[in-house]
């Protein structure tokens, strides 16, 4: 067999042609080494088996290439990697090729797009897809191919022994064999990262790639790798970091994990797999010895879903990194895995950041998440990184789930600003909340099916599979609208939140000063002087991004930002009331002219928040507002227990094929 494993572009077919290598040179995102297939191939050699891997998430070739190199290549076995649904559109493009190419070979999916099984096997050119973790169900597949060679030799009695699979059966029907078996923490070890090299000389032309995956620390404070450039532009208030980028900015910054799953289960969030299981140190340790020779690392991210859960295992590495100089940044920690005696002990063993992954600051919204934590317990985390020392950046608020209200944006409004001033940042807080987007395989995917504002038909999931693909979930006008509210209404939300943010900051600095003079130079200092450099670095941009486009667009922006600025300024001595009905009508004035230029027509959307349509409405299976209010333990608010009893009110999966998209829909 000759097999091919490959990593798959996230985005539309337009976005994602141009190469993430090199460094710098006009993309948008940095290069991220392709985990899944490292992993995925390490257990591959473990039972005997080879692979070349071709990375075209980062390579990014165009299809001349594409069809030039798989020639070359000849594969039997082609593995793609399809890390987020929205890869759904270059599998779909990859796999026709392949099939053009190679009509008998065997085409297997893997990844997160794999909630989706249903649409990819359907709608594109895949033979089999793997539902979890890939390392097992893969490799039993190889077997299962030595004695299938060809796609022609389906054996569907083979396929149902093997946990982890998704395929169309003898009848045509989507049969799904469960989640797949995964690797127990012994077995589990880092990959190794040097085998991209050969790959990249192979079909990118030049080995040397290999470095491009690695942050230069000299770029860092332009840099928006996984936020670290919000630590940076604070870097004055933290001398600790300061002192790193001095002594390390000829040195690089690496992406690592130190464990594999999460103990939470998000209602909004697809699980990359069920449980949670740490690396062993002692392999760690190895790995930052080979970063560091080979690397030139000076620092790592720690891109894990729950850093610091095993609490044993995250002192082993806070000791490993001081025992070897690196500078280290946790970036996905929930707020209760932390103490304020961890977080001095990782502190003293170099660690100089940490960013919690709280998502909102209304407990209603937390509690429909199932975040399973207080406000409170988000306070005291971020206290206790001020009492340290700790940089950190409580934005990636998270809007637009199911439950939310007027209201619930101006609690997380008026919680997000206590944050900012507790950590004496100014008051220009985040200005783009993410607004949810639903995952298939996720409560919130089969809400919005619940209620009908995502189809259930094959036609209409690959829509939004594609649409998705486009999505900048800062974006509100890519809004899918999951709330009992207008689209009008949500709208203004997203203004909303940044005012009330700005006003309740503003209460904060006069409740907190009993000196007139001191709440005077606070109001300059934090409000007045960082409304006027807010003014400055949109004008920047302005002059960046709206260098060759119409005067009509330039008039706009200016406008925009203007009004922006005055309403900022207006804070400080107009009532509440009266500044939220300005901001609401000003909301409602940019709505009515996006609306007009944007409608839909001749049936087809294009922008989300102003689509109407709605399949199969379903209102009763929508979130009670009144009953939400009225439950008495946190966990009655999930998202998941409110799917769990609209399934009650639906037709029960009955058939194979409707057991099977069921198991889908739930994920890990």
């Amino acid at each position: 067999m000759k097999i091919l494993l490959c990593s798959i572009p996230d985005g539309s077919l337009s976005s994602t042609l141009r190469p993430l290598f090199p460094r710098g040179n006009g993309g948008r995102f940095k290069p991220v080494y392709p985990l899944g297939i490292l992993r995925v191939l390490s257990w591959m050699e473990k039972k005997g088996y080879s692979a070349d891997i071709y990375d075209i998430n980062n390579l990014r070739p165009s299809d001349e290439e594409l069809i030039k190199n798989f020639k070359r290549t000849k594969p039997t076995v082609v593995g793609l990697s399809a890390t987020l649904s929205h890869c759904y559109p270059n599998v779909k493009r990859i796999t026709k090729i392949l099939r053009e190419l190679f009509p008998d070979i065997w085409i297997v999916v893997g990844g997160h797009l794999t909630g989706s099984s249903n649409v990819v096997l359907h709608k594109t050119e895949t033979d089999i897809c793997v539902v979890g973790d890939g390392e097992i169900p893969f490799v039993k597949l190889l077997d299962y191919f030595k004695l299938h060679p060809t796609r022609r030799q389906f054996d569907y009695t083979g396929l149902h022994q093997i946990k982890g699979l998704a395929f169309i059966d003898d009848n045509s029907k989507l049969k799904v064999t469960g989640n797949a078996e995964q690797l127990p923490a012994s077995e589990m070890q880092y990959p190794d990262i040097d085998k991209l090299r050969l790959g990249l000389q192979e079909y990118g032309g030049n080995g040397e790639l290999i470095h491009e995956f690695f942050e230069p620390i000299n770029d860092v404070k332009e840099s928006s790798v996984y936020g670290f450039d919000n630590f940076m532009r604070r870097a004055h208030k933290y001398p600790k970091i300061s002192k790193f980028y001095e002594k390390n900015k000829n040195k690089k910054i690496a992406t690592i994990f130190t464990t594999m799953g999460c103990v939470a289960r998000c209602t909004f969030c697809q699980r990359a797999r069920k449980g949670y299981v740490a690396y062993a140190a002692n392999d760690m340790e190895s790995h930052i010895i080979d970063l560091k020779e080979k690397y030139n690392v000076g620092g790592v991210m720690i891109i894990d879903e729950s850093f610091g859960v095993n609490r044993k295992q995250a002192y082993e590495i806070a000791r490993l990194m001081k025992k070897h100089d690196f500078f280290w940044f946790p970036l996905g920690v929930r707020v209760v895995s932390t103490s304020y005696e961890d977080l001095k002990f990782y502190y003293e063993h170099n660690m100089l950041a940490i960013r919690y992954g709280f998502e909102n600051g209304s407990q209603q919204m937390l509690d429909i998440m199932e975040k399973k934590y207080t406000k409170e317990d988000i306070y005291n985390a971020i206290s206790n990184c001020k009492k340290v020392g700790i940089s950190t950046a409580p934005e990636g608020l998270l809007f637009g789930m199911p439950g939310e209200t007027e209201e619930t944006i101006k609690e997380c409004a008026e919680f997000t600003a206590s944050l900012w001033y507790l950590l004496g940042y100014d008051w220009n807080t985040a200005y783009h909340p993410n607004w949810a987007i639903a995952i298939p395989g996720t409560p919130l995917y089969e809400y919005c099916q619940q209620i009908g504002v995502i189809g259930k038909t094959l036609d209409e999931e690959e829509d939004y599979l594609i649409y998705t693909s486009e999505f900048e979930n800062t974006n509100i006008l890519r809004h899918v609208n999951k709330t009992n509210s207008s689209n009008k209404e949500v709208h203004y939300w997203n203004y909303l939140h940044r005012f009330a943010a700005k006003k309740a900051y503003l209460d904060l600095i006069i409740n907190n000063n009993k000196s007139i003079k001191n709440r005077l130079l606070q109001i300059y200092e934090q409000c007045i002087k960082a409304s006027f450099k807010r003014l400055i670095y949109d004008i920047n941009i302005g002059r960046k991004y709206y260098k060759s486009v119409g005067l009509i667009s330039k008039i706009e922006w200016y406008t925009l930002i203007s009004i922006k600025f005055l309403l900022s300024l207006s804070i400080t001595f107009i009532p509440k009331a009266v500044l939220f009905s300005i901001v609401r009508v000003c909301a409602n004035i940019r709505f009515f002219y996006l609306n007009k230029i944007n409608k839909v027509k001749k049936g087809r959307k294009k922008l989300y928040l102003f689509d109407k349509r709605r399949v199969n409405s379903a209102d009763g299976l929508k979130i009670a507002e009144n009953k939400i209010a009225k439950a008495n333990r946190p966990i009655e608010r999930s998202l998941r227990n409110i799917v769990m009893d609209n399934r009650k009110q639906m037709k029960p999966a009955i058939s194979d094929e409707e057991k099977s998209l069921q198991i889908l829909a739930q994920g890990q």
